[in-house]
């Protein structure tokens, strides 16, 4: 899709915006919404984690999937498709007759947001390089967390008036209302002639073996695995740290939903600052930012490990925050690999692919650490989870740093 005017592209931009800001409330809002369904009976820690691996895992092979056929349809096609099942999948949520069959409506509500992002990546690449690329990219990813934000403040809200169904019913209203805006101002985007997209002829082990051998020349392999890291630490401290907060210094679930905001605020910080970072001579390398930022978010997780066993309002405060700013090096993270490294491969006509693969390694982590999280949790307690979040952090250091010196000369050639 090619966009004949400027002001036509800064209205794709917007409608990606608000595409991925519906994408994060109707995906987040159970993980929102878990404490309070675990403290009212209605599901159990093994019921949710089960739930939220259905999702993650769903979502991580829709990836792939997605970003394969990205590069191959119109976006548009994939985006509507999502947008309106996620309407449906949320509906379906406090209308199933068994909790138990809120495990394959929220696995195919997983499918369908994969079918968001690699569309909106197709989009944005096509139409933007470079510096435009990216900062188009970051007001996206800026509406996530905006979206969080928004969700973690109007849980509490909603559940106070309507109970946890309210939640799921107010997803299902705005994705179907951001479906129904889409394809009404899609109407009034004045589109050019499509072209070719862009291949690299020079690029032997491209033209021979596909996209495979492109990522393996690329080094991304063992980035991949970094990404698996980021995505366990990423998505399963924001979804089970309502329910630590909560059960580790005794607090409302309702408080404890509410102190979570904390967490999409830090991550904007830490999205909106790692743009001009990215600049920077090391940074510039997406690997060799992860390193550091894993390495930084490995020392953050040691006080959190310790000051969890004290109940103590002063300790609950520091975890709190050390949580989020935990948190905030994977968005980061997050960003080097999600939006930047795509763009690498926007010339060979990859650009979508290669987001695929990488938001599919992300929730195959979020996948894990949804249930490993609370199982460890359950078995040994939260400080042994804090534990094993040292460790997640310290592989993704090192699997970052083996991708560094390929990826090197890939993205300087």
């Amino acid at each position: 899709m090619k966009l004949k005017t400027k002001s036509n592209a800064i209205a794709v931009v917007a409608l990606c915006a608000l595409v991925y800001f519906v994408s994060y409330f109707a995906r987040k809002d159970f993980a929102a919404v878990m404490a309070v369904m675990l403290r009212d009976g209605v599901l159990d820690k093994q019921l949710s984690g089960f739930i939220g691996m259905g999702l993650f895992i769903c979502y991580g092979i829709g990836q792939l999937v997605s970003g394969y056929l990205g590069d191959k349809i119109k976006p548009t096609v994939l985006l509507l498709s999502g947008l309106f099942t996620t309407a449906l999948c949320n509906l379906l949520m406090p209308l199933v007759p068994s909790m138990a069959l809120m495990i394959p409506v929220w696995a195919i509500n997983g499918f369908a947001h994969a079918m968001l992002w690699p569309p909106i990546v197709r989009m944005l690449s096509d139409n933007l390089s470079g510096e435009k690329f990216l900062a188009a990219n970051l007001v996206v990813t800026s509406s996530a967390h905006i979206s969080t934000i928004i969700l973690y403040l109007f849980v509490p809200l909603c559940v106070k008036f309507f109970d946890w169904q309210g939640v799921f019913f107010a997803a299902s209203i705005l994705s179907l209302a951001v479906f129904i805006i889409f394809i009404i101002s899609m109407l009034f985007i004045t589109l050019g002639k499509d072209e070719p997209r862009v291949k690299n002829t020079d690029s032997k082990p491209a033209r021979r073996g596909g996209f495979m051998a492109l990522f393996l020349k690329a080094g991304i392999v063992p980035i991949f695995f970094s990404i698996i890291m980021m995505g366990f630490l990423r998505d399963g401290i924001e979804s089970w740290l309502p329910t630590l907060y909560g059960e580790a210094f005794g607090t409302t679930a309702e408080e404890a939903i509410l102190v979570s905001a904390i967490i999409p605020v830090i991550s904007i910080v830490s999205t909106v600052s790692i743009l001009p970072i990215h600049k920077r001579k090391l940074f510039n390398n997406e690997a060799g930012g992860a390193v550091i930022l894993f390495v930084l978010a490995a020392v953050l997780c040691v006080p959190i490990a310790i000051l969890i066993n004290f109940e103590q309002s002063a300790f609950k405060l520091v975890c709190l925050i050390l949580a989020a700013l935990v948190c905030g090096c994977m968005h980061a993270i997050n960003f080097f690999f999600i939006s930047c490294l795509p763009a690498r491969f926007a010339k060979f006509g990859r650009a979508a692919t290669a987001s695929g693969f990488a938001n599919s390694c992300t929730y195959v982590g979020a996948a894990i650490s949804m249930y490993g999280i609370g199982a460890i949790a359950d078995g040994i307690g939260w400080s042994a989870s804090a534990c094993s979040w040292i460790i997640i952090a310290m592989l993704g250091a090192v699997f970052s740093l083996l991708a560094y010196g390929r990826y090197s000369k890939f993205i300087n050639e």
